[in-house]
This record gives C-alpha cells, structure tokens and sequence, in this order.
C-alpha cells in the first residue's frame, strides 16, 4: 500500500491498516489519530508532524523512521520497533511503549511524561533534555543513554539499568531509583532532591556536585 491509498481510505472512514507494508512512505503531516497500524512496516517512513494521537502501533516497525515534532499522545508501541528512529520534539505524552526497542533512536525534547516504558530499550538513545516526569521507566535500559538535562521527576526507575549513561544536570527529584544500576554512570549536576535510593548501584559513577536532600 502506498501513502496515497492510505489517506484516502482513512478519510472515508477506514481506521484498520493493521500488518500494512508502508515501507518508506511519505506521510508527513497527515492525520491519523485514532489509526490502527499494529505490527505495520513503517521502516524508513516519513511521519513528521503527523498527527498520530492513541493510534495503535503494537508491534509496528518503525526503524529508522523520520518522527520529528509528531503528535504520538496516548499512541500504544508497546513492542514496537523504534530503532534509530529520530523523534526529536515529539509529544509522546501518556503513550504506551512497554518493551519497545528504541535504541540508537534521537530522543532530544521528547516529551514523555507519564509514559509507560517498562523493559523498553533506550541503549544510546540521545534523549538530551527529554522529558519523562512520572513515567513508568521500571526495568528500562538506559545504558549508555544521553540523558543530559532531561527531567526524570518522580520517575519510577525501580530496577533500571543506567550504566555508563550521562546523566548530567538530569532533574530526578523525587524519582524512584530503588535498585537502579547507575555503575559508571556521569551524575555531575544532578538534582536528587527526595529520591529514593534504597539498593541503587553507584559503583565507579561520576556524582559530585549532585544536590540530595
């Protein structure tokens, strides 16, 4: 199916496209809210500024996809494949990425706040200056991840793996780090203030200058 077909099907009403090959197809700035395009090949496709409120994407091939500034509020990715996709500027607000992969993925001013990324994948994401306040990050891989300047306030990031990540200036005031592993991870600037530390694993880590209270 191309872009064209699509569009057009959608504005007559059509919502299912589920396991649709759009293998680099152009749907920038489309609107799509409400779509379904569970376990579609979207590898490679342009979705900037799309509108892709609560639109189901279970499973969905999103590697190396154009994402830039596109509306995913609400979206369910929970398994999808997000790898080296650029999302930078995206709201992703309330979303459902439960153990997707999106590893390798530009992250930058992402806004991920009270998202759901439990077991996801964000090894060496850049996620500079993301926002994930009250996002559920438990079990989430972060190793190696460019966090700096992000806001992770009362985050839950129970059991989160952090190593080696650049967690530099990151707000995570109030967060739950409850067994997290921040092993050689770069804390310089980092704002602590309230969070929950019990068990959390700071071997080799970088953390002067962190303010807790």
């Amino acid at each position: 199916m191309n872009a064209d077909e699509l569009l057009k099907r959608y504005a007559a009403g059509e919502r299912d496209f589920h396991e649709e090959n759009l293998t680099g197809a152009c749907l920038s700035e489309a609107f799509l809210s409400h779509i379904c395009l569970a376990c579609a090949n979207l590898k490679d496709a342009n979705l900037a500024f799309a509108d892709l409120s609560w639109a189901n994407l279970i499973g969905a091939k999103l590697d190396s996809a154009c994402l830039l500034v596109t509306n995913l509020n609400g979206a369910n990715l929970s398994g999808a494949n997000i790898i080296r996709a650029r999302l930078t500027g995206s709201d992703l607000i309330d979303a459902n990425l439960a153990a997707a992969n999106l590893g390798d993925a530009k992250l930058t001013g992402v806004n991920f706040s009270r998202a759901n990324l439990e077991r996801a994948n964000l090894m060496e994401a850049n996620a500079h200056e993301a926002c994930f306040d009250g996002a559920d990050l438990r079990n989430t891989n972060f190793s190696e991840a460019k966090l700096r300047g992000s806001s992770l306030q009362q985050a839950d990031l129970r059991g989160a793996f952090l190593c080696e990540s650049n967690l530099a200036g990151a707000d995570l005031r109030e967060a739950d780090l409850r067994g997290a592993n921040l092993s050689g991870a770069f804390l310089c600037g980092a704002n602590m203030e309230g969070a929950k530390l019990d068990g959390a694993i700071f071997t080799d880590a970088i953390h002067f200058c962190i303010r807790q209270k």
